[in-house]
């Protein structure tokens, strides 16, 4: 218990690029056991090893149509591998390009809550031009596997379904060194993705030499809220009773409540701010028991 206590007491001082340093080792640790039984169970190259590695710390170890896609785009080994470089990269193209991006989901729940490994790299982008999505998507291809006309599909697809971000386009692409998942998602830059843009928090991590733009700690709580409301999920309900916990007072109630009601998630703000356990689509919130935020953990 003392353990957990200090834990809980000295998140909330930790540089957040610490924080993603601290996850991004935790990934490694995982890899490495990965590593180890994959080697027990079957024997190959290098390569032939780190696609079934890639392919487990996906979650997709029974995509054998994936498995010999990766095989044939990409050059993974069997090594352990860093997903910032893998966010720096992405991040890159984006800047050189000049393409307004920032990155969400496992990354920004690291930098505003508690430490968590993740599968994939999600990244938000907007593409004003018919020109940007063929640029973009020649640069990504450099450092990315990818099917190519997905972009331009999800760009369509984001375009149709105007300011519903539910149907948001999106696609996902795959580190060719180490494979990690790129899931990329447009923005059809409606008030709300226009706010996140400019609320992005750029993270300096010197080891890398990078900066990354990571999604605010209310737009990261707001966009886990809208897709618990489309696939409730535990993963998502507990990140944001994390960034919670460790955020506290310095959150913006005042812009949550706002944007709550904006995008239709006013319900379940009540309920995850009064930290309440995560409601079932038969519950009311005033029938949703409180829990104690302390107890809150992460499924890793």
């Amino acid at each position: 218990m003392q353990s957990q206590q200090y834990r809980y007491d000295s998140l909330p001082t930790m540089l957040p690029a610490a924080r993603l340093l601290h996850a991004a080792a935790l990934n490694r640790a995982a890899d490495l056991l990965a590593i180890a039984g994959i080697r027990r169970r079957m024997v190959g190259n290098a390569h032939a090893l780190g696609v079934q590695l890639a392919l487990q710390r996906i979650g997709h170890t029974g995509d054998q149509a994936l498995a010999e896609w990766l095989r044939k785009e990409t050059s993974v080994s069997d090594t352990s591998a860093d997903f910032l470089l893998v966010a720096a990269r992405a991040a890159t193209i984006c800047t050189d390009l000049g393409i307004p991006y920032l990155i969400g989901g496992g990354i920004a729940s690291t930098v505003h809550g508690e430490f968590r490994t993740t599968r994939d790299i999600d990244l938000i982008i907007l593409l004003p031009r018919p020109r940007d999505t063929e640029r973009f998507a020649l640069a990504l291809e450099i450092e990315f596997a990818l099917h190519t006309p997905d972009i331009a599909q999800a760009q369509q697809q984001t375009q149709d379904a105007a300011h519903d971000r539910a149907r948001r386009g999106s696609f996902s692409a795959y580190d060719r060194v180490s494979g990690y998942r790129l899931d990329v998602h447009m923005s059809g830059l409606t008030p709300f993705d226009q706010s996140q843009f400019d609320r992005a928090i750029p993270i300096t991590i010197p080891e890398l030499g990078a900066i990354l733009m990571i999604a605010s700690a209310e737009d990261t709580i707001l966009t886990k809220l809208e897709w618990y409301a489309i696939t409730p999920s535990d993963r998502q309900w507990d990140d944001v009773q994390t960034i919670l916990r460790i955020q506290g007072d310095a959150l913006n109630q005042a812009y949550l409540k706002h944007w709550a009601v904006q995008l239709g998630v006013d319900e379940l703000w009540e309920v995850a701010r009064l930290h309440r356990t995560a409601p079932h689509h038969t519950q009311s919130p005033a029938s949703i028991p409180e829990i104690d935020p302390r107890q809150t953990h992460l499924d890793l």
